[in-house]
């Protein structure tokens, strides 16, 4: 007689979570019955162009934008290229030589963004990389003293994707836009990537005062390989590819509605359930939180306990390599990870968490937890049950 396996506990929704029902359903015609090209100007084009313009819609109004404030990508990583290569190309378009030109991010930014300005600087632009406090919170002040005449962008993340620290976006925002009054500029734009945060945040652009912001389905319960940049009307940045004139101009290819559909769809099921997810989830962190602590010896909270998304948890565990705990839960049935999936398995210690001060020791010990809809309290106990009998076990190795 075969075994049956042990259900499986995953807790890695800030990498990705699976593809809600409705919005599964909501996609289905468009992968065979509806399925012409929107470009095209024969009834099958011009229904696929309908469906494309009415998630554009609902995009826009869930995120209080325009519709022609909304172009369609693969997903952030691309938002985020898009924003800051674009800016940069449309000020060289204007005739600014490279090494003209300075760009502003913190240190703790998604690799996505980051790698972006590394390349940026290889090509001539002069960077500004903003430290971070012990919780990773960037200093709107001191992005202040950074902006220059030649500022041309700035970037910050709403949420960490790694340790959960909400940014204050919205001051941040003021900052540069009372900088760029006081010396009668339209640059720098400010950018953020918004990824981790429609689930269990506001991400209204008007009360954010962002000029940019990178959006992603596969984080909001929605399809991998589609989200969207918001361009604020007289935003200037620049395609970077070079192609059709789908998405004005900004974003050439054609454009892949089953996957738009679906990600509008996953984004109006996250607004509307965002005031009862956050409730849950939050309790649920808090616990999950509290236990990790008690439980486990020198254990410590990497970012902050109060402003802090939902669904992080991320805990150094001193003596442990991040690696092998994650390798070691997944072998009890437990998915979760040590830093953002982005980042890769070349790097041993967590770059974040270094950042906040912390030793090599803790940086190198970092676990993420990230709860999602499924999750309930008894897998949080289960989780910390297994995790301090691995530690257990290893320790008397």
């Amino acid at each position: 007689m075969i075994k049956k396996s042990k259900k499986r506990l995953y807790l890695d929704y800030a990498a990705a979570t699976p593809l809600n029902s409705r919005v599964q359903k909501s996609m289905e015609q468009y992968w065979s019955d509806t399925f012409g090209n929107a470009g095209s100007l024969h009834k099958e084009g011009i229904a696929a162009k309908q469906a494309l313009e009415h998630a554009r819609g609902e995009i826009a109004k869930n995120i209080g934008a325009r519709n022609s404030e909304i172009v369609f990508t693969s997903g952030s990583t691309e938002s985020n290229n898009l924003a800051i290569f674009g800016t940069v190309a449309a000020r060289q378009k204007e005739g600014v030589a490279l090494r003209d030109m300075h760009a502003v991010t913190s240190v703790i930014e998604h690799p996505s963004v980051l790698n972006c300005f590394k390349e940026l600087e290889e090509m001539g632009v002069r960077v500004t990389y903003l430290p971070v406090d012990r919780y990773g919170f960037v200093s709107a002040e001191a992005m202040y003293q950074s902006l220059l005449r030649e500022t041309v962008i700035v970037s910050i993340m709403y949420a960490n994707s790694e340790i959960g620290t909400v940014e204050p976006i919205a001051k941040i925002a003021h900052v540069v836009q009372k900088w760029r009054a006081e010396n009668k500029q339209t640059f720098p734009y400010i950018h953020t990537d918004a990824s981790q945060t429609p689930l269990y945040l506001p991400c209204n652009t008007q009360s954010l005062g962002v000029d940019l912001m990178s959006l992603d389905a596969q984080k909001i319960y929605g399809p991998k390989g589609v989200g969207c940049l918001y361009i604020k009307n007289r935003v200037m940045i620049n395609s970077i590819y070079k192609g059709g004139s789908q998405e004005n101009n900004v974003r050439a290819g054609t454009e892949n509605i089953p996957l738009i559909v679906g990600f509008s769809c996953a984004l109006s099921i996250a607004i509307s359930n965002r005031e009862t997810e956050v409730k849950k989830v939050t309790l649920l962190r808090d616990y999950f939180i509290q236990e990790l602590l008690r439980n486990i010896k020198g254990a410590e909270l990497n970012g902050s306990a109060e402003k802090r998304i939902a669904n992080n948890i991320n805990v150094s565990i001193p003596g442990f390599e991040s690696e092998f705990l994650v390798i070691a839960l997944d072998d009890k049935g437990i998915a979760t990870s040590s830093k953002s999936a982005c980042i890769g398995e070349e790097t041993e210690k967590s770059y974040v968490v270094s950042a906040l001060g912390k030793n090599d020791t803790l940086a190198s010990s970092s676990l993420r937890f990230s709860l999602g809809s499924a999750t309930v309290k008894k897998d949080i106990a289960h989780t910390v049950k297994i995790l301090c009998d691995i530690l257990k076990t290893h320790r008397n190795d």
